[in-house]
């Protein structure tokens, strides 16, 4: 991007895509500020210490870690680096599994990031063709490769500037790709076993999605943790946190923190910059740019009343929520790593029972993450810091009704898989709902990902990264094109600013 010290800029919501979309305009030397309801960074990332325990209240899984040493490297190469604030160079540690599967009929698999691990362990837990898992993860390293540069690391919308080396490049690859039908269609044709069958299913949640109903394009999911491979970030996903906003402070990007911006002021098609509260009274800031980190839906709800919505993109299908329990629990059990699942015992009724109902019923998917497995500091001696999430719906008001039933069905599933019941070992307990996700990060209805992709067309449906009505507004975030997770958001920083770099005067 080019330098410039005449532009200003101002991003909306200091979450992880809007400190590095922050991070890449000062680099090139463009002026910016972040204003952020919130006290301090990370919008759905945040961290809770209670009582001897430290739990990170967001994002609990990590991948591509390039992406953040790819900023690293930006803001230490870049002109304008004040090089006495910059933080040590990032760390984190490569995993040597991704995650601990469980089921109630006693089946357990580690997924070893070693092929040759990972495979012996599932050939010794169930009955699977030799060669069929092999396979099946040689395809989806084949449609993440083939798809990465068309459809996440570039905009969809912007066709001027489409990357066709990139589309040539997938031309080879473009019969192997499963265009048509779900993932759970394809994972059930190619790999048969119940088991791993609903494994592989399950990476359509990482965006809040159904398997039975998401294509079966998702299928690129799973390379990123079988392929690529898992880490851990040195103090915990926080300390991502930490490490984007100690970069962004380095290039001088101001934060106002605990200011709400009310709208997006624009003239004649052309941004002017916001307006924020103080001292409960309207303040005009001005900037030439305005990047919008806010989820779209009270984005152009709230900030931008007097603009035509894309109605057809806000009333899409939300991602799933969630409902998260934080609890400090006495003991260590042996068998539980960071990441770990407890699979329903049928993953269609699961899905149809959160449809039906908004939570998924007396059988959940219980996800459990354990930091402490590799920061011991994590949890007092002996104890262990448990973050135990199941997928509910973007229904505030029916999850609010039903926790106790959710809080029970948890504790029951936990009992019945492991053998071990853990309810008079909780030593804290913290709860996230729906509307909690909602009150504090503003997604709409508490939705985790944005829209839903159970849809063949979903990645064409997500709003673009550039304004078509306003010139110099931007957007990036989970609810935007690529998509939500931490990666994704990442990479609509990269593309917003790479924008900002072709379509600014």
């Amino acid at each position: 991007m080019k330098p410039s010290t005449e532009q200003t800029a101002i991003v909306i919501g200091a979450g992880v895509a809007g400190l590095a979309t922050a991070i890449r305009m000062a680099a090139s030397g463009i002026g910016t500020a972040v204003y952020e309801r919130a006290s301090g960074p990370g919008g759905k990332l945040k961290e809770e210490h209670t009582k001897g325990y430290r739990f990170d209240l967001g994002p609990s899984l990590f991948t591509m870690p390039e992406l953040v040493m790819e900023l690293d490297r930006l803001t230490r190469s870049s002109a304008h680096v004040q090089a006495d604030k910059l933080p040590e160079v990032f760390r984190y540690q490569t995993l040597d599994r991704s995650t601990h599967y469980f089921w109630e009929d006693a089946t357990r698999i580690v997924a070893w990031a070693d092929r040759k691990a990972f495979k012996e362990a599932v050939l010794q837990a169930v009955e699977v063709e030799p060669h069929a898992l092999d396979h099946h993860l040689n395809h989806s390293q084949t449609i993440y490769e083939a798809t990465r540069k068309l459809f996440l690391e570039q905009s969809l919308h912007e066709w001027k500037r489409f990357s066709w080396p990139a589309f040539s490049k997938a031309i080879p690859h473009l019969h192997r790709l499963p265009w048509f039908g779900s993932l759970h269609r394809l994972n059930r044709k190619r790999l048969h076993e119940p088991h791993l069958v609903q494994l592989f299913d399950r990476y359509a949640t990482y965006n809040g999605s159904d398997p039975h109903r998401a294509p079966a394009m998702l299928h690129a999911i799973p390379h990123l943790e079988h392929g690529i491979g898992t880490f851990f970030p040195e103090g915990g996903m926080m300390g991502i946190v930490h490490h984007l906003f100690a970069l962004a402070q380095s290039l001088g990007v101001a934060f106002h923190f605990d200011q709400s911006v009310q709208k997006i002021v624009h003239r004649n098609g052309h941004v002017k910059g916001i307006v924020v509260e103080l001292d409960s009274r309207p303040h005009h800031v001005q900037a030439d740019i305005v990047v919008s980190n806010a989820d779209i839906h009270p984005t152009y709800r709230k900030l931008l009343p007097d603009i035509k919505a894309p109605e057809h993109i806000l009333k899409q299908e939300r991602s799933s929520s969630g409902v998260i329990f934080y609890w400090g629990v006495k003991g260590e059990r042996k068998e539980l790593h960071l990441h770990n699942i407890l699979f329903s015992k049928n993953y269609r009724q699961e899905f149809q029972t959160i449809d039906a109902l908004g939570h998924p019923g007396n059988d959940p998917t219980v996800y459990i993450n354990i930091t402490s497995k590799l920061q011991p500091s994590d949890a007092p001696s002996g104890c262990e810091n448990w973050f135990v999430m199941v997928n509910v719906s973007a229904d505030p008001e029916t999850i609010d009704a039903e926790m106790p039933t959710i809080r029970r069905a948890v504790l029951d599933k936990i009992s019945r898989t492991l053998g071990h019941s853990i309810s008079n070992l909780i030593e804290t307990e913290s709860i996230l709902t729906p509307r909690d996700i909602e009150n504090r990060t503003s997604s709409w209805r508490g939705a985790l990902y944005g829209a839903s992709s159970n849809n063949a067309l979903a990645a064409f449906l997500r709003h673009r990264n550039r304004s078509k009505q306003v010139k110099g507004l931007y957007f990036c975030g989970g609810s935007v094109h690529p998509g939500g997770g931490i990666p994704l958001c990442l990479l609509s920083a990269r593309i917003a600013s790479e924008l900002i770099q072709t379509t600014t005067p």
